[in-house]
């Protein structure tokens, strides 16, 4: 069996190679790619896999934000710390979603659902039992902060913020009234935490609220210029390989 692995922790992804060889010597770990920009390079390059075990959180976004773009090819065992994104990682070709740290036993039950797919509905009744049974939480995004700012603690809804930005390594939350707070976390963990309905990573910097968004143009080299309400002081671009998930983003509201 060929696996392809997708995790940009090499203890994680050490700790997982040992795992499935313990299971099964002749698997084979194809490649373990650590962010979504080298897995959009070498994509094509590869060839296919016969199971790919996916980390959620790469080193530069969502592993999602790879899977909607290129072609799956095989079932994908999700492994992660967080358990918001079951439902959306069924939709991906999933066959399970295993909560880090990995045991031998859960990993084991991932391999004999990938085996058993020799029955052409296996997966959609995998699912049904899954889901029937109660196994994942609805998802429970982040509908609040407690910031501190001048001796005080300051309660800010999340439907208040307009946009989430880092800058010299300081992430802060800018509401609809241009008031701005530092925040004690990262946008990586933000990206992990907002309803994806109502927020987007517009690049690396910026995680931008669908209310702030006033309009878009086209700009040089296949990128969005985003005109946003207030108005920030520096240029919001979408970057060239991110305008058809923002425009998908967009359609849905």
């Amino acid at each position: 069996m060929n696996v392809l692995i997708l995790e940009d922790e090499p203890t994680a992804a050490n700790h997982l190679t040992a795992l499935l060889h313990d299971l099964d010597p002749a698997i084979r770990i194809m490649q373990v790619i650590d962010s979504v920009a080298d897995g959009r390079q070498i994509w094509a390059t590869l060839p296919p896999p016969d199971l790919i075990f996916s980390d959620i959180q790469l080193a530069d976004g969502l592993s999602f934000s790879l899977l909607e773009q290129v072609e799956v090819p095989c079932p994908i065992v999700f492994t992660t710390a967080y358990d918001e994104y079951a439902i959306r990682a069924f939709r991906l070709n999933s066959i399970d979603y295993l909560l880090k740290p990995i045991d031998t036993e859960a990993l084991e039950r991932s391999l004999r659902k990938y085996r058993s797919l020799a029955q052409p509905d296996a997966v959609a009744r995998q699912l049904q039992q899954l889901l029937s049974g109660g196994h994942f939480r609805p998802p429970a995004y982040r509908q609040s902060f407690l910031v501190a700012f001048r001796d005080k603690l300051i309660p800010v809804k999340t439907t208040d913020i307009a946009w989430f930005q880092i800058e010299g390594g300081v992430v802060s939350a800018t509401l609809s009234d241009k008031t701005s707070y530092p925040l004690d976390t990262t946008l990586d963990e933000l990206d992990t935490r907002l309803d994806p309905a109502l927020f987007f990573r517009a690049n690396r910097q910026l995680i931008i609220a669908r209310t702030s968004v006033v309009e878009a143009e086209y700009y040089f080299n296949g990128r969005l210029l985003l005109k946003l309400r207030p108005a920030p002081t520096h240029q919001v671009l979408v970057s060239k390989e991110r305008v058809p998930l923002f425009r998908k983003w967009m359609e849905t509201f």
